[in-house]
């Protein structure tokens, strides 16, 4: 089983960085593994092996990923359920916002240790104690598809093969003997079709936009899928909807403002019951200076497989929805913990914000308090991001002026729009990484843009953020009020929001051929009426009330209360995702381990054998328990001198096994017709043995088995060597084993007699 898990998590390797990240998941699976394993051995009824790995499973967790929470490291409290909940939010949000392949941080390796866990316990309850393999390869199956779910083209066949090897090989071992051959030809010949029936069906073609929600559905996630998206060859209907606004409207799905890791990552994505979508919160910043206009748009959604819902900014209330949704103070993204965008039907009321040149100028530029995460910029962010910024700028003097600069750089002629050049060049994503090599090669698409601007914005000290969502469509043959736009994967867009004080976020248009650039109102001209007041100087709107957002008191934070995602936050959270102290730990487990794989794969043997007629394999077996357990095993002792030592260490049951073994072992050398031996005789025994040398004996057999190294107590493996039936080939002459029976029959000879 432990090798499945290992090649079924080794095919993550497609959409995950590095690889240290498979070293956690098997110390994960290892543990869980053996904790059932030795329970098991240990015990009579086999539910109890299953629940020592479900135990193992949640210690494990807590020791690696919160263990000052817990008690004594590994126990843990409310506390730990807290602070696991911290790195899950943080893992869904890295896992949605990352481009491929992902750097597995903490947060994601949470993620995947978490569910190997969940997979180990249920190949333990599944394969050994309800006794139904077979049905272990489903968790083994949803493992593999990981990858291809993400995107279609990450399916690897090599781990597709060694996985359904390792799940044949855990069919086989749990067969009858009599059905093996049969087995092993089976899973050979479905492997082969599995691979190869593939090439020679007809591709999947998709459904053209025309069809309606009929369509594949577009799974979303904020940039991972975008570039994938926008690369498809045919656009996929995502929606429709009518709007009051000329010209349609930009809907937003949500807004990444976290830059503080490798990707741009929304900074919560916790739901706030309070805030139903019936009333939405004011837009941050917005003071009443600052025309807005009301609008209605209606929106039917075909395809979008996502919990955030495509709104314009700003809603002020949402109508018609199913499901439970609520709104996000900072964003006013619109998100739900347990419903879905696909196929809702609802009206937004939202307020369209149309700052003039002169409001914008007059911001300045001022910073409200607590916007320094809007300005935070990883450490590894290339140099020349700053320094196109400050070359780009020039001499502007205003927030607004650099912003314009920075856009009018973008949509200039140094710079081509292409999905393709990233891809090829390998610097496609969000990341600081892909900046500098989009800078130089000046072509990507929206992703590269609006990241680059936002980046630049921020180096500038301007607030900045990167917002995924849809340009306004394609409208229907007479624009005009209650035209209909439609909406499709091809439309799918992400741009920046740079915040102004007393007007909030701004959208701009950096990426060239897409969208349309925002339109402010001119300056105002001087009114020759009014010789006392000159109108073309902007007046100040800086005020307490654009610090705070709208109806918000002017003392109140201005950062969301959600909690954070920094996965430095919480009891004892890992600052690293992977540290080489883990890879270490792991590395030793495994050394220690070692040895009893060893021992297991000699047992196995061992007990194949046995289920073939050999009873001189299962007294072998029997003989290095009794030597691994400290038990009297010396190869001089004849079988019915062994079972003699033997008899006062195992249980009533152990010892009509026991004998019914010795009494096949003494068959099989000497009799015309040897008996078979039963293999689960050779469990019996060997359960009694450890049962009555207790715990600590058990565990130290188990891991550190002395017939590994010790050859003076163990017999060896011992082929039968019978031409049929597993008898012995040749038998020495009647009664020459004196009164204590027949001797053990060694390796490299023919039965010899024994005595005392």
């Amino acid at each position: 089983m432990l090798a499945a898990v290992g090649t079924a998590t080794a095919a993550l390797s497609s959409i995950l960085t590095d690889v240290l990240w498979w070293f956690s998941l098997m110390l994960v699976a290892t543990v869980v593994l053996a904790a059932g394993a030795v329970v098991r051995f240990v015990t009579k009824h086999g539910a109890w092996g299953s629940l020592a790995a479900a135990i193992a499973a949640i210690c494990t967790m807590t020791a690696i990923f919160a263990p000052g929470s817990a008690w004594f490291g590994i126990i843990p409290t409310f506390d730990t359920v807290d602070a696991l909940h911290e790195l899950e939010v943080a893992g869904v949000a890295s896992i949605a916002n990352q481009s491929l392949p992902a750097s597995a941080d903490v947060g994601i390796v949470y993620l995947l240790c978490l569910g190997v866990a969940a997979l180990c316990v249920c190949l333990d309850l599944l394969a050994l104690t309800w006794r139904v393999p077979a049905l272990a390869g489903v968790p083994l199956l949803v493992l593999l598809l990981v990858p291809s779910l993400v995107n279609p083209t990450l399916d690897d066949g090599l781990f597709f093969v060694l996985t359904a090897s390792a799940y044949v090989g855990l069919l086989l071992i749990r067969s009858r003997p009599s059905t093996r051959r049969t087995g092993v030809a089976i899973a050979a010949v479905g492997m082969v079709l599995a691979l190869i029936v593939p090439l020679v069906l007809p591709s999947v073609t998709r459904v053209p936009p025309d069809s309606g929600t009929t369509g594949t559905a577009t799974g979303f996630n904020p940039i991972i899928t975008l570039g994938d998206n926008l690369r498809q060859g045919d656009p996929v209907l995502a929606l429709t909807y009518t709007t009051t606004v000329p010209g349609g409207v930009y809907l937003r799905l949500t807004a990444l403002d976290d830059f503080r890791g490798g990707s741009w990552t929304p900074s919560s994505v916790d739901m706030i019951p309070d805030n139903t979508v019936d009333a939405i919160g004011d837009p941050p910043g917005l003071v009443e200076r600052v025309p807005v206009s009301p609008a209605t748009t209606d929106i039917t959604v075909a395809n979008i497989r996502s919990s955030w819902l495509p709104v314009p900014y700003a809603p002020t209330s949402i109508s018609g929805l199913t499901g439970t949704w609520s709104w996000e103070p900072d964003a006013l993204a619109i998100l739900s913990a347990n419903s879905n965008a696909r196929g809702q039907q609802y009206e937004v009321q939202s307020l369209t914000i149309a700052p003039s040149v002169d409001q914008l100028v007059a911001a300045g530029t001022s910073v409200p308090p607590g916007f320094e995460r809007y300005l935070a910029v990883p450490d590894d962010l290339p140099a020349i991001v700053a320094s196109t910024a400050l070359q780009v700028v020039g001499d502007a003097t205003t927030n607004y002026e650099k912003a314009l600069a920075l856009q009018s750089y973008f949509r200039g002629p140094e710079f081509t729009y292409s999905e393709q050049a990233p891809v090829d060049n390998g610097y496609d994503g969000s990341g600081a990484a892909v900046l500098g090599a989009f800078l130089v090669a000046k072509s990507g698409y929206c992703v590269h843009f609006s990241s680059a601007m936002a980046s630049m914005a921020r180096t500038l000290g301007i607030p900045a953020r990167v917002v995924v969502g849809y340009t306004p469509g394609v409208p229907g043959a007479l624009p005009g009020p209650g035209t209909e736009y439609r909406v499709t994967t091809h439309d799918l867009h992400a741009w920046p929001e740079l915040f102004f004080v007393g007007i909030g976020w701004v959208r701009f248009e950096p990426t060239p051929g897409r969208g349309s650039a925002p339109a402010f109102a001119p300056l105002a001209v001087d009114d020759p009426t009014t010789p006392d007041i000159d109108e073309s100087v902007p007046v100040p709107t800086v005020t307490d009330a654009a610090i705070a957002p709208t109806g918000a008191a002017t003392d109140a934070p201005v950062e969301s209360p959600t909690p954070s995602l920094d996965p430095s936050v919480g009891p004892d959270a890992p600052s690293e995702p992977i540290t080489w102290g883990w890879a270490i730990v792991a590395a030793l487990a495994a050394l220690l381990l070692a040895p009893a794989a060893v021992r297991g794969i000699r047992r196995s043997r061992r007990m194949v054998a046995t289920s073939r007629g050999s009873a001189s394999a299962a007294w072998d077996e029997l003989r290095d328990t009794a030597h691994d357990l400290g038990l009297p095993a010396a190869v001089a002792r004849t079988p019915r001198q062994l079972a003699l030592d033997l008899a006062p260490h195992v249980d009533s049951g152990g010892a009509a096994a026991l004998t019914r073994l010795r009494i096949a072992l003494e068959a099989e050398a000497f009799a015309d017709r040897a008996g078979a031996p039963n293999p689960r005789d050779v469990a019996v025994v060997s359960w009694s043995l450890r049962r009555k040398a207790g715990l600590w004996r058990t565990l130290v057999s188990l891991f550190a088995p002395r017939s590994l190294v010790d050859p003076t107590g163990r017999a060896g493996v011992s082929a039968p060597r019978a031409g049929s039936g597993g008898r012995a080939a040749s038998k020495p002459p009647r009664g020459t084993g004196g009164t204590d029976g027949p001797g053990h029959v060694p390796d490299d000879a023919s039965p010899r007699p024994g005595g005392d």
